[in-house]
C-alpha cells in the first residue's frame, strides 16, 4: 500500500518563471524519501499565509488555506517536488503562489493522493492530452517515461490561449529533438504568433486524428471540465473505448 505522508514541512527552494503569470515551484526534499507516482497530487498547507506589500489577507479570511495541485516533476527527481501554479481570477492562493512565496518559506506537503497514474503494465503508446496547467501532471508522466527509459511511443497534445501562455515550450522541443519516441503538438485558441506552424483552434476529433492513430493508445486527459468532457466525448466518437482513456479535470 502507498505511504501517505501528512503535513511535512519542506523548504522552497526556487520559484522558476514559466509564463507572464505561472511558475514552477520546488520544494527542496533534502534526502526525504516523499514518494509518489507519477500524475498524482499533493495538498499544499500555507501555515500562515505571509502578508507583503503585495500580497494580503483580506475580508476577514482564514491565514491558514490548503490547496491540490499535482505535481509536474518525476519521482526520480530526488532533489525537490515541483508544482506549477498559474493566476487564475479569484485565484486567492495561486495569487499568494505568485506574489508572496519565496525560497526560504516553510510549506506543509501532504500526499501523494490521486488515481491519475500512468500504467506500465499495457501495451498501448502513450498519448497525452493537456490544456492550460493541466499539462502539470502529464509533465510527471512524460519525464518518468523518458527519464526512466521505457519503450514507449509518446505523443503530447498541449492546447492553450496564446503562445505566450505555453508552460515548458522550449523543454519539450528540445525532449522531442532528443527522443526519437517523443511527439509533440501545440494548439492555440488565440493565435499571438507571428509564422505559427502549429493548430489553432481548441482540441477536437480532427486534430487528435492528426497526431496519432487512436487504435493504439492509452489516452492521458488533464485540463478544465469542459475541455476534458469534450475530448472523451471526441475520442468516443472516435472508437476508443472507454477502457483506454484517463481523465483529470481541474475546476
Amino acid at each position: 500500500m502507498q505511504k501517505v505522508y501528512r503535513d511535512v514541512e519542506l523548504e522552497v527552494s526556487e520559484i522558476a518563471k514559466l509564463t507572464e503569470d505561472s511558475y514552477a515551484v520546488r520544494f527542496r526534499l533534502n534526502n526525504f524519501d516523499f514518494g509518489y507516482l507519477p500524475g498524482q497530487f499533493v495538498m499544499l498547507k500555507f501555515e500562515p499565509l505571509v502578508e507583503t506589500d503585495v500580497f494580503k489577507v483580506l475580508n476577514g479570511a482564514p491565514k491558514v488555506q490548503s490547496r491540490a495541485y499535482s505535481m509536474s516533476s518525476s519521482p526520480n527527481n530526488k532533489q525537490y517536488l515541483e508544482v506549477t501554479s498559474k493566476k487564475t481570477p479569484d485565484g486567492f492562493i495561486s495569487d499568494y503562489m505568485l506574489k508572496a512565496l519565496k525560497p526560504g518559506h516553510i510549506v506543509k506537503v501532504s500526499g501523494p493522493y490521486g488515481k491519475f497514474i500512468y500504467e506500465e503494465d499495457n501495451n498501448y503508446s502513450v498519448f497525452l492530452i493537456g490544456a492550460g496547467s493541466g499539462i502539470s501532471p502529464l509533465m510527471s508522466i512524460l519525464r518518468h517515461i523518458i527519464e526512466n527509459k521505457i519503450d514507449k511511443v509518446v505523443t503530447l497534445l498541449f492546447s492553450n490561449k496564446k503562445f505566450s501562455d505555453v508552460f515548458w515550450y522550449d523543454e519539450l522541443n528540445e525532449l522531442k529533438i532528443n527522443n526519437k519516441n517523443f511527439k509533440c503538438f501545440f494548439t492555440l485558441t488565440q493565435k499571438d504568433k507571428d509564422g505559427w506552424d502549429g493548430f489553432e483552434g481548441r482540441i477536437r476529433e480532427d486534430m487528435i486524428k492528426k497526431c496519432v492513430d487512436v487504435n493504439n493508445q492509452i489516452f492521458y486527459i488533464c485540463g478544465p471540465p469542459l475541455m476534458v468532457d469534450t475530448t472523451v466525448k471526441d475520442l468516443k466518437k472516435l472508437g476508443v473505448d472507454e477502457s483506454r482513456i484517463r481523465t483529470e479535470k481541474y475546476s
